[in-house]
């Protein structure tokens, strides 16, 4: 906790001091000093007005430069610009603008602009803007533009950024993004010109790109709500969100025409292969999961589902629709009294084989309804 505690208290100074305490206000150079720690050192009460060229710190050193290489046993300060090499078992911290290669334990933090590259265990803060490498076991913060590449194992943040955000959760823009945000949950940029991966996009506007995920949130993309009818689940209802390149559907549906009551909900992804004024081609690939009778059925009983439709414009904001819909059913299920496998969903089947314990039956169909846009 006092090491923390001194780590805060020693940026806090830093990143707050406009001019150097000392009485001389001439900066000089040394090829060379060793530290204690401050002012325990070959530069002795100078050091924050001396910019070395190569400096070793036996635990924490101070001085207003670096151009060259510096080693810390825990930290490297520097009032102003670093130029060179850093090395620090804890953290590099500087208050001006950076050209050098960091390496820290824990962080580096620097008030000014930043280029080349940023190596840290926990976290790289930069205060000003970024050109070149941020790569953390944590965070990496940039409160400006970043350009080439932020890596993190846990999240990204810069303004506008020209280049790749990649995060094991999360990466956020503040302005636009020119390239990629690759995260294993959230990316969330106010205008994308590029693609985002993730299992959750969120974004303003995206203009020259796509946000390929679970659920990719537009403001101002693609939304569509669609009820429609087919010889399996004979009344659906889906909800599509995204952009016209790329959509995500969710979508629940009931087969009343049969033997027995069918109930299943779904998702999938859509495309527009054609996007003009009056008429629109899709292609969607879907997923149900089928329920036998009213209740949830525990088994794997599944319908997978490849739909080409062509639609129609009444009005900007309605249209008709019509296509053809290639149908897998896979069923582990097995109803009770039956000696084999197979659900009673498909209402015709042109193959039906088993494997193993698993039943599939393959028809084609159609689908037809009223998009609402």
């Amino acid at each position: 906790m006092k090491t923390i505690t001194l780590f805060i208290l020693i940026t806090f100074i830093l990143l707050t001091l406009k001019t150097s305490a000392q009485e001389e206000n001439s900066v000089r150079e040394v090829p060379f000093q060793i530290t204690l720690v401050p002012p325990l050192g070959t530069n002795r009460i100078h050091a924050g007005n001396t910019i070395n060229r190569f400096s070793l710190n036996i635990f924490a050193g101070y001085a207003a430069g670096i151009e060259g290489v510096e080693f810390g046993g825990f930290a490297n300060i520097n009032r102003h610009s670093t130029t060179g090499v850093q090395f620090a078992g804890f953290s590099n911290i500087s208050g001006g603008k950076i050209n050098a290669i960091q390496f820290a334990g824990f962080a580096n933090i620097n008030n000014g602009n930043t280029k080349g590259l940023q190596f840290s265990g926990f976290s790289n803060i930069n205060n000003g803007s970024t050109n070149g490498l941020q790569s953390a076991g944590f965070v990496n913060f940039t409160r400006e533009d970043s350009k080439l590449i932020q890596l993190a194992g846990f999240g990204n943040f810069s303004h506008n950024i020209k280049g790749v955000q990649i995060a094991g959760f999360s990466n956020i823009s503040s302005g636009t993004i020119k390239g990629a945000q690759i995260s294993g949950f959230l990316n969330a940029a106010r205008i994308v010109d590029g693609v985002q991966i993730g299992f959750l996009n969120i974004a303003d506007t995206v203009k020259n790109g796509v946000p390929i995920g679970f659920l990719s949130i537009v403001r101002n993309g693609f939304k569509e709500f669609e009820i429609g009818i087919s010889e399996g689940l004979n009344t659906y209802a889906s909800f599509k969100i995204g952009v016209k390149q790329f959509y995500n559907i969710f979508s629940v549906g009931i087969q009343t025409l049969g033997d027995r009551f069918h109930w299943g909900f779904g998702y999938g992804i859509g495309t527009h292969l054609a996007d003009r004024n009056d008429y629109k081609i899709n292609l969607e690939l879907m997923s149900y999961h089928i329920n036998e009778g009213a209740h949830f059925t525990n088994a794997y009983n599944d319908l997978q589902q490849a739909k080409l439709s062509f639609s129609r414009s009444l009005n900007e904001n309605v249209s008709l629709f019509i296509g053809p819909t290639f149908n897998l059913m896979i069923s582990d299920y097995q109803k009770h009294g039956n000696t084999r496998s197979g659900s009673g969903f498909a209402p015709y089947a042109i193959i039906n084989n088993w494997s193993g314990h698993t039943n599939l039956k393959y028809w084609v169909g159609f689908n037809a309804g009223i998009r609402i846009h």
